[in-house]
């Protein structure tokens, strides 16, 4: 019997000799969109015939393998392929569950030999990231920039010049363009008129994405709100061609300056999809909030205003000369119903408190509006546009 088994494991180590599978990505997207499915090619080489062959991916937590042309797929990141030669490529369909920056790889892979008696382990160490953008929320109403730029855009300028948007009539001066010269009203009145318009431009607009709360909690749901509504609204005035900056504070306060083009939109959305809740150092970080948010910018913080000292910022930045306004996420749906009758006044102080934090800073023309998450997110933002209106009315 002891000749028989040993025989057996001669034949198993002879036949069943089997080369490693060496595993690479061959094409993956540049980025996608939730809830988006995509396609990742991979390519199985090996210097000789091997079995079955099962391969770990090792995707992110958000990606998931919907189906496989040429592989069966186990789970949501593993494979099997039935018989790989010296050659083989295999197509993915992956879908995206979730925003931020997603891999695949390192990928592992577990050969079986031809007799079935040996496994061959390899790891192929590449790795590949993309950027998944959250599903775009619906904004149809966008804050528009108090002050502009000399760049062309969609905003009407205040000043008078070469634009669409007619604004007065004025007698003719030499020097004016002909073209300007209102015939109808000069043939009306005595000596030439011509028409002032106002020149269409575009505006500085920086994001302020508050992420500070303790990691691992519901509160975390906020920080998710909030890079939602950041990466709607970058998208929206992006189309309005107007200069975008990001400063975030997750830990760290990191920040882009306004500016404008492709590349510079990839690397805002890029900071803004790295965000992860954390505390902020504040040593420094009013200094650094104020030289990223220059004049002429507007400022559209999303915050739940947990911390004090972000409405201590916010107040900062208004007395510089900034426009700003406040995008409030709503957060009373995560508190717990208070079932004793001291936590109750205990809630009702705490939400008088923020109401004191609202009116605060809408007194030094900081309007706060809040956003509940059954409410579509334009509504937050129709409100500021009403607020602000009513501010510069009453200012004159």
């Amino acid at each position: 019997i002891g000749t028989a088994f040993l025989v057996l494991a001669l034949v198993g180590i002879v036949g069943g000799r089997v080369v490693p599978m060496r595993v690479s990505v061959v094409e993956w997207p540049a980025s996608m969109v939730e809830g988006e499915r995509r396609r990742i090619l991979l390519r199985f080489e090996s210097d000789g015939q091997g079995g079955r062959t099962y391969a770990d991916l090792n995707l992110s937590p958000g990606l998931e393998v919907v189906e496989a042309d040429g592989a069966r797929v186990f789970g949501k990141s593993r494979l099997m392929i039935s018989e790989v030669g010296s050659s083989r490529e295999v197509t993915l369909e992956v879908e995206a569950h979730g925003w931020g920056r997603h891999s695949i790889g390192p990928i592992d892979t577990y050969t079986e030999a031809p007799l079935g008696m040996f496994d061959v382990a390899n790891h192929s160490p590449g790795r590949q990231s993309w950027v998944v953008v959250p599903e775009e929320l619906a904004l149809r109403k966008l804050l528009s920039p108090l002050e502009t730029n000399l760049h062309s855009g969609d905003l009407v300028s205040k000043q008078r010049g070469q634009g669409s948007e007619f604004s007065d009539l004025r007698s003719y001066r030499p020097g004016d363009d002909p073209r300007n010269i209102n015939w109808r009203v000069s043939s009306r009145l005595e000596g030439l008129w011509v028409n002032e318009r106002h020149p269409e431009r575009n505006g500085d607009v920086v994001l302020l994405v508050d992420a500070q709360v303790e990691s691992n909690t519901g509160l975390t749901s906020l920080v998710d709100r909030a890079v939602r509504l950041a990466a709607a609204l970058l998208q929206g005035h992006a189309r309005r061609r107007h200069r975008l900056g990001v400063i975030t504070l997750d830990g760290m306060c990191r920040w882009i300056g306004p500016g404008a083009g492709e590349f510079h939109r990839r690397r805002l959305l890029e900071q803004l999809l790295g965000v992860y809740p954390g505390q902020v150092i504040w040593d420094a970080v009013e200094r650094a909030v104020v030289r990223a948010a220059k004049r002429p910018a507007m400022v559209i913080a999303l915050t739940p205003l947990l911390d004090p000292n972000m409405a201590g910022l916010l107040n900062v930045l208004r007395r510089s000369g900034i426009d700003v306004a406040v995008v409030e996420i709503d957060m009373a749906h995560l508190l717990p119903l208070p079932e004793r009758r001291d936590r109750a006044v205990g809630r009702r102080v705490w939400a008088m408190e923020r109401e004191r934090i609202r009116d605060r800073l809408s007194s030094v023309g900081v309007p706060v509006a809040l956003w509940d998450e059954t409410e579509p997110a334009e509504v937050p933002l129709h409100q500021l546009e009403l607020w602000r209106t009513s501010w510069r009315r009453r200012l004159g």
